[in-house]
């Protein structure tokens, strides 16, 4: 663990514990913030380890178990490699930082036999400057290394180790639109010391600031309503349907011309990196702002905590608040990011918490396959509620068009979840439809869909 010198805002020791990890997981942030107050002797060497967390949550059938399986996985390499590697922890990455020149831990010995794929990848650098500027460094560094590491986790055995040499081969290995999903899917910390942004107080997720940490106890009332949220398409955004114009942008969308150029080798790695971290940075505060306004809007009539990347999930007194909160949420965000809902009524007939829990996760689902619709269930929709002629036909169109589009799809997972759950969707189709929906329904349920065109709009991953 790192020496614990008196504290000396705006840092934080000890740090601050992972949101939703097993005990004595530290918080990246707080951690790197730490590192960087001592000025470094030599180089440092820093690691990240990357989790398929879509991949593990699927595999297990369970949104919460993938979860906990992710980050069991991660606690359990952090333990293996070492204290003195101070082992951190950052939604679904794990990162080792070593204030010395010390050579990479041999990762594939600890990753291999966790039950999780993984990715790892790692540098060696020298940051210089005042405090904040080495912790800049650092947090440049992750964004760099966590790429690299999620390049090497999608083509194993092919990419080197270290991280340079990794993000060289980029564009002979990844498409563009692989190569901007790349720049947007990785390790990125916007608040803290230096940001615009307030940092997070007791009790908050440290990555949000404003929105209660996912350690915080939750306890289910008599009667309300359980509420799981999640940002539609956060990758590439949203199109409506039909038409296919585009209704929230993406953050991957936003780097497209930036994934362009270095394919082009317009621009070489370092220099795509630093124009495109900022741009991960205004994305991220944009949600951190827009899970601010969710969280806001329940204030006095309900709770919801951060989980793990873009959803928040907790209780409120009723759907009123649930939607209110919701709607204000979206439109705050509009034409930049927006939140679908499920909801699980409670009351004094209340099921279990992991039944409720399930659900209300079942009830989000439903959102996925409305989502770039204009029915009121692609942003909220309650379990239990059947759904509209008209809204059950545009979700079957969903899923249908994933079917088509085989195996293997981007959005590819709401096909097997709604399989998964084909029960209870014959429960929330309306009594009425017609005997055509009902075959259509059939050849979609199938347990294996043909291969066919890509399927361009549902491009949630």
């Amino acid at each position: 663990m790192v020496p614990t010198p008196p504290l000396t805002e705006p840092f934080r020791w000890p740090p601050r514990h992972a949101p939703g990890y097993p005990p004595g997981c530290p918080d990246s942030g707080d951690v790197l913030a730490r590192i960087a107050e001592t000025p470094p002797a030599g180089p440092v060497t820093l690691a990240v380890v990357t989790s398929a967390l879509r991949a593990t949550v699927e595999e297990s059938a369970d949104h919460e178990r993938g979860l906990d399986r992710v980050r069991h996985a991660l606690a359990e390499v952090g333990r293996a490699v070492g204290a003195r590697w101070h082992p951190s922890y950052y939604g679904k990455d794990l990162v080792l930082v070593h204030p010395g020149g010390a050579p990479a831990p041999a990762l594939d010995r600890y990753t291999g036999g966790t039950g999780v794929r993984h990715g790892w990848a790692w540098t060696r650098l020298l940051p210089a400057g005042g405090a904040e500027a080495r912790r800049e460094a650092l947090l440049r560094a992750c964004y760099a290394v966590a790429m690299a590491a999620r390049a090497r986790r999608d083509r194993p055995g092919v990419l080197p180790e270290d991280a340079d040499g990794a993000l060289v081969r980029v564009p002979g290995l990844f498409s563009v639109r692989e190569t901007a999903s790349l720049l947007a899917g990785v390790l990125v910390r916007p608040h803290g010391a230096g940001s615009t942004a307030p940092g997070a107080g007791p009790g908050e997720d440290p990555r949000l600031p404003g929105v209660p940490s996912a350690d915080e106890p939750d306890t289910l009332p008599a009667a309300g309503v359980l509420l799981v949220t999640d940002v539609h398409d956060i990758e590439w955004g949203t199109r409506s349907r039909p038409g296919g114009g585009l209704l929230t942008e993406g953050n991957a969308e936003r780097l497209l011309p930036l994934a362009r150029e270095w394919h082009t080798r317009a621009l070489p790695p370092a220099a795509v990196l630093a124009r495109a971290h900022p741009l991960r940075l205004a994305r991220e505060s944009l949600l951190a702002d827009h899970l601010r306004a969710l969280s806001d809007g329940v204030a006095g009539r309900g709770r919801l905590r951060a989980t793990l990347g873009d959803g928040l999930s907790g209780t409120v007194a009723d759907l009123a608040t649930a939607r209110s909160a919701v709607t204000a949420a979206n439109r705050l965000t509009t034409g930049r990011m927006a939140t679908g809902a499920g909801a699980a009524p409670l009351d004094g007939r209340a099921p279990a918490p992991a039944l409720a829990a399930r659900r209300a996760r079942f009830a989000l689902h439903v959102t996925k396959t409305l989502k770039g619709t204009p029915h009121p269930s692609a942003a909220l929709h309650p379990f239990g509620t059947p759904l509209t002629p008209e809204a059950a036909r545009a979700a079957l169109a969903f899923l249908t068009t994933l079917h088509e589009a085989g195996p293997g799809t981007p959005g590819a997972h709401h096909l097997d979840h709604a399989r998964r759950w084909r029960g209870w969707w014959r429960a929330h189709l309306p009594p009425d439809r017609a005997a055509g929906a009902d075959a259509r329904w059939a050849v979609v349920m199938a347990a294996r869909p043909p291969r066919s065109a890509r399927c361009w709009w549902a491009s949630d991953r």
